[in-house]
């Protein structure tokens, strides 16, 4: 998949070496679990009073890039970090990050980094054993004396006779048939919570912390039920690796995961967030249900849906 690049450029530093431009990237591990954060670095390189330009990001369906924030002390001059995540399991890359150069005579040009290939391992333990519990110390046997024994009768007879007492009272009682409860669908369940937390006030009192938290809530509860995966029990790498093998919602992923970045930051960084930020994650929260609802729905004969 092309990698998209955002703007605008980052520009860095005079620098002082060789006599072409090129750009060398480097990672701080090869070796990286899905969803797991590692850095990269590109070192830009050129004759003296050459000028370069970092793109900000780079975004791919699997493999993400964003640049860390300027670190207290200096960099070197021509150097940029960057902070990458991958998405999915086996062999993967760092793709090829484009730097724009300015020589002194005026010319401009752009140099590719090599790309850096990665291997992408699961977190889980491939051999049973050692998910195995073992026993620290033997078992200890315990003494069972005389007043044990009159403290469990006298338990047992006070249980038939609370039992004897609940099914007298049962025989007198009239038995009244209870209403089922209305099962509602899992669409309808997710836009009534919604309404709920927009009714709560959270976003009016800048509670957004909180907001986050039930917003994401009630994502996962909706797509558990929808799609019959323990969603609720992921991470949000799971979760976001799970959806991309399902074919009725890998297009949900890319929206969840921008919910999911800043929901993330704002629990568990304490980030700050803003009122019209958190009505865009509502909306499109909505927008979610509402396309995945529509996906859902069986074909007519002639090519359209049902309604």
């Amino acid at each position: 998949m092309k990698t998209v690049f955002l703007l605008p450029l980052l520009l860095g530093a005079p620098v002082l070496a060789d006599p072409q431009p090129r750009a060398v990237a480097t990672a701080s591990k090869t070796e990286v679990s899905v969803g797991e954060s590692f850095t990269v670095e590109v070192r830009a390189t050129g004759p003296a009073g050459s000028r370069f330009a970092f793109p900000p990001a780079a975004v791919q369906e699997a493999f993400e890039l964003h640049t860390l924030p300027a670190p207290s002390s200096a960099t070197p001059p021509g150097t940029h970090r960057y902070r990458a995540a991958v998405f999915a399991l086996g062999d993967a890359r760092v793709p090829p990050i484009p730097v724009r150069f300015r020589l002194p005579d005026g010319t401009s040009g752009e140099v590719k980094t090599a790309p850096i290939p990665l291997r992408v391992v699961s977190w889980f333990p491939k051999d049973r054993d050692p998910q195995k519990l073992a026993d620290v110390r033997a078992p200890v046997g315990l003494a069972l004396g005389r007043v044990f024994w009159f403290g469990l009768i006298a338990a047992l007879a006070l249980a038939v006779g609370v039992v004897r007492w609940m099914v007298s009272r049962r025989r007198r009682e009239p038995t009244l048939a209870a209403a089922p409860a209305p099962s509602l669908s899992p669409d309808e369940e997710a836009r009534r919570a919604l309404d709920r937390l927009v009714a709560s006030g959270r976003l009016a009192r800048g509670e957004y912390r909180l907001f986050y938290i039930e917003l994401t809530a009630i994502v996962k509860r909706y797509l558990e039920r929808r799609l019959e995966a323990p969603i609720a029990e992921m991470t949000t790498a799971e979760m976001l690796a799970h959806l991309r093998t399902t074919p009725r919602a890998i297009e949900l992923a890319p929206a969840l995961r921008d919910l999911s970045g800043v929901a993330d930051q704002i629990k568990f960084a304490r980030g700050s967030g803003l009122v019209e930020e958190a009505e865009r994650h509502l909306a499109a929260t909505r927008a979610l249900i509402m396309d995945l609802e529509a996906r859902l729905r069986p074909a007519l004969p002639d090519g359209g849906q049902a309604a």
